[in-house]
């Protein structure tokens, strides 16, 4: 009887484990698509309003969720405390807040060179790189969608064909 109830626990655990790993998937999905609605974002705070750079980035931190708001929030106190380049400091925080996203590594160096050309460039030349770096994160979100379905399939059978296995063991 307790190995039978062990057996279940273990089961479940590797259910579980194996949920939680799609339910990962689904939120890195979230964060790309967050990435684009914040370099859409940013596209219309330059084009539209003119607003200066860290008063876009409290704006749209405001109506971005996180992991971007905290993100956006460092970023604009950054600008003030600065004193190097904003290129140089918008790497550094995506190196420091890298922890937060869910990115591949081909992902953070998309968002890294997003903000390289910030401060640097006229306000078309930056519409053009952000829009440059919209199409690149529709790209990886087209990408990332079609995978996803199968991801979240394997991990979920992957992980209940271990815990059976672990049970298979234990018996």
């Amino acid at each position: 009887m307790l190995k039978i109830a062990g057996g279940i626990i273990v089961l479940v655990a590797a259910a579980f484990y194996g949920w939680r790993l799609s339910m990962e998937q689904q939120e890195h999905l979230e964060q790309l698509l967050a990435m684009k609605e914040m370099f859409l974002m940013l596209e219309g705070e330059i084009s539209y309003t003119k607003t200066p750079l860290r008063e876009a980035f409290v704006r749209i931190a405001t109506q971005n969720k996180e992991p971007f708001a905290g993100f956006l929030k460092k970023a604009a106190e950054g600008l003030l405390e600065n004193r190097k380049s904003m290129g140089d400091y918008w790497r550094s925080l995506v190196e420091q807040e890298e922890n937060r996203f869910l990115f591949s590594k081909e992902e953070r160096e998309l968002l890294k060179r997003a903000g390289e050309n910030f401060g640097y460039l006229d306000g078309q030349m930056q519409l053009k790189n952000l829009e440059l770096y919209i199409g690149q994160a529709e790209v990886m979100i087209e990408q990332f969608q079609k995978e996803l379905k199968e991801k979240q399939k394997l991990a979920q059978t992957l992980s209940v064909m271990c815990g059976l296995f672990v049970i298979i063991l234990l018996l």
